[in-house]
C-alpha cells in the first residue's frame, strides 16, 4: 500500500473514531441532563430545565441537593457555590503555587456534591460515587438511573449497604 493510501485510511479511521467519540459524548451529556431535570423537576425546582445548560446544570443540582454539609460545616448558597466553583477554580488554578491544592480541593469537593447527590436518591451511594470517580462515563448513566427514585429519607437510610 502506498503512502497516501495508509494516511488515507489513517485519516479516515481517525474520523470515523471522532465522530463515534461526539456520539458518545453527547449521548451521556443527555443521560445526565435529563436524569437531572427529571430529579429537579421531581423536587419540585423552579425553572428545572436549567439541567440541559452546560455548566449552569451545576446551579440546578445544588438545588435538587439542597444542603451540603462537609464535617460539620453546611456549606451556603449551594447552587452558586456549585455554579461559580468551575469559574473560580479555573482563575485559582493559574497561580502556580496554590494550583496543586486548589485542582485537588476541587476534585475532593465534586467527589462530596457527587457522594451527597446519590446518598439522597440512593442506598448505593460509595460505590456509584467511587465507580463514578474512576469511571466518569458512569457518573450520567448513574444521574440518569436514579432519576425517577424518591428521596431517601433518614428512617429509610440503611447503614449496612
Amino acid at each position: 500500500m502506498s503512502e497516501m493510501g495508509i494516511l488515507g485510511l489513517l485519516l479516515a479511521i481517525g474520523g470515523i473514531t471522532l465522530v463515534v467519540s461526539f456520539i458518545a459524548l453527547g449521548g451521556l451529556y443527555l443521560l445526565f441532563s435529563y436524569g437531572l431535570y427529571k430529579l429537579a423537576d421531581r423536587a419540585d425546582v423552579e425553572n428545572s430545565w436549567l439541567a440541559f445548560i452546560p455548566l449552569v446544570q451545576y446551579y440546578t443540582m445544588g438545588k435538587v441537593i439542597k444542603e451540603l454539609k462537609i464535617g460539620s460545616w453546611t456549606v451556603p448558597y449551594l447552587p452558586w457555590v456549585l455554579l461559580l466553583a468551575p469559574f473560580a477554580y479555573c482563575i485559582l488554578a493559574q497561580i502556580p503555587i496554590i494550583n496543586t491544592i486548589i485542582s485537588v480541593l476541587y476534585v475532593l469537593f465534586y467527589i462530596i456534591v457527587t457522594y451527597t447527590l446519590f446518598k439522597k436518591y440512593s442506598h448505593h451511594a460509595l460505590i456509584m460515587t467511587i465507580i463514578g470517580f474512576f469511571l466518569p462515563f458512569m457518573y450520567p448513566i448513574f444521574v440518569f438511573a436514579i432519576r425517577n427514585n424518591h428521596p431517601i429519607t433518614p428512617d429509610k437510610i440503611n447503614l449496612m449497604a
